[in-house]
């Protein structure tokens, strides 16, 4: 019996339903194929993985080229204050001929060599004696002299022990064996810990100070977190950075509440530079998104086919262009005005690619370009404040150290950790950016913590 019209009608109808529902199938997977192989082509210049994570590529067998020579710099020479012992080298007799008879001429030729001395650790053996008392009958013990901790290391070598672990970031059984080497001292390694935790406590009201002058000062911040581990936990770093110094904090959550416990409720009204994270809409009109972490994503869609190329390929050129004008202004090659009016061409295109890009880029890049075209003031709020930087490059530099101690320890193990971590990183970053000593300024600061005077300051000026 053959099939009606009806019949064929409904059975073309359902062939047609089924085709379109496979094409529908056949467009999502080549769009997950195609949203994974971007994936795999992911590296530091189009995405924010961090560049140890790139795979490099074997360099290529070719011929060196021969470098030019470079003129040699003379060491300078040590003060005569500063030359502990002089020895006089002679000679008798002449190194060619073997004749005796000989006789100086000019100035003799100085060389100076700088040698480390044998030294050893000062053992002090502090007797207490004890006593009773003939009126209550109770039992005390002297005091230790002001000034020397309750502990078998003095304020110097914990201070050294603390610089190798939290700022060199040695290892502990390393730095235990350094010490035992150059000092001939015994730490054990359950006393490590410990030795961080008072330096901790002696570097608190720096810390404190300069979490004060970071978020209540006038300048320019910059923001930024990372990933850290504590106990086997996720936690995260932030930082807050400025021109002057540094302060790092520890904790459990990448959210707005974290934000607000770092900066306090006056983050509307910082001049700050930050990424695109949904945290950072707090900081209101004086925020400057940055430019390197969308010259990264744009790099991505321009790696694609179609319009999405051509797209990604103009805003990457653009802002790249408007980052190379800056880096001129800043060091003194071109005017501020002339850095205005290249930026202000810079900016026109900008805006055009962007409508581009909202226009006819597939919907990822679509979205992009709306939400900065929603938000373009902040691209640009740069060239109106002073001293403001177009990227965040000053906070990933800060966090790059912690990056680096992560990989090699793994992270904390407990509260205490979590603070020495803190404040040696902040101090230290702080008082590299004055140039001074840190090894001196961490033994003063315990030094000082356990003769109950103030901490030492960084730079009293700003008070710090």
């Amino acid at each position: 019996m053959k099939p009606t019209y009806e019949q064929l009608e409904a059975e073309l109808a359902e062939t047609k339903r089924k085709l379109s529902d496979a094409m529908e199938l056949f467009k999502l997977a080549l769009e997950e194929i195609a949203d994974l192989k971007e994936k795999l082509q992911l590296n530091s210049r189009n995405s924010s993985k961090p560049p140890s994570s790139d795979q490099k590529a074997n360099t290529a067998n070719k011929e060196r080229k021969r470098r030019k020579s470079r003129k040699g710099v003379a060491r300078p020479a040590y003060p005569p204050e500063r030359i502990d012992k002089s020895l006089e080298c002679t000679r008798s007799n002449c190194p060619h001929c073997g004749s005796q008879s000989i006789e100086r001429t000019g100035a003799p030729e100085a060389l100076q060599q700088a040698e480390l001395p044998e030294v050893r650790a000062i053992i002090t053996e502090y007797l207490l004696h004890k006593y009773r008392c003939n009126g209550c009958g109770k039992h005390s013990v002297a005091d230790l002299p002001s000034g020397v901790p309750d502990s078998a290391f003095g304020p110097r070598l914990m201070g050294l022990f603390a610089t190798l672990t939290g700022v060199l970031h040695v290892a502990k059984r390393e730095a235990i064996q350094l010490i035992k080497d150059l000092y001939d001292v015994d730490i054990g390694l359950g006393s490590a810990p410990n030795i961080e935790e008072r330096v901790a406590k002696a570097l608190d009201p720096v810390y404190n100070r300069i979490h004060t002058l970071v978020v209540g000062g006038a300048f320019c911040r910059h923001f930024d977190e990372t990933t850290w581990r504590d106990s086997g936990k996720r936690r995260y770093v932030w930082v807050a950075s400025c021109s002057m110094a540094a302060f790092f904090k520890l904790h459990t959550n990448r959210s707005r509440e974290a934000f607000e416990e770092l900066v306090g409720e006056n983050a509307s009204g910082f001049a700050s530079v930050t990424d695109r994270y949904a945290v950072y809409t707090t900081i209101g009109k004086l925020h400057q998104y940055c430019l390197a972490h969308i010259i990264r994503d744009f790099r991505r869609y321009a790696e694609r086919d179609g319009p999405d190329s051509r797209i990604g390929e103009a805003l990457v050129r653009e802002f790249g262009r408007v980052c190379g004008i800056h880096k001129d202004y800043r060091e003194g090659k071109i005017s501020l005005e002339q850095r205005n009016i290249r930026i202000g061409h810079c900016k026109r295109q900008v805006e055009f690619w962007l409508d581009d890009g909202f226009a006819n880029g597939s919907d990822k890049l679509s979205g992009l370009c709306k939400n900065l075209l929603d938000n373009f003031s902040k691209l640009w709020t740069f060239t109106r404040i002073p001293g403001m930087e177009p990227t965040n490059n000053l906070a990933e530099r800060d966090l790059r150290k912690l990056v680096v101690w992560r990989k090699k320890s793994c992270g904390t193990r407990s509260d205490r950790g979590q603070r020495f971590v803190e404040r040696i990183t902040s101090i230290a970053e702080t008082i590299r950016r004055h140039g001074q000593n840190t090894l001196r300024f961490i033994q003063d600061a315990v030094a000082n913590f356990f003769s109950g005077k103030p901490a030492p300051y960084i730079c009293e000026n700003l008070g710090i």
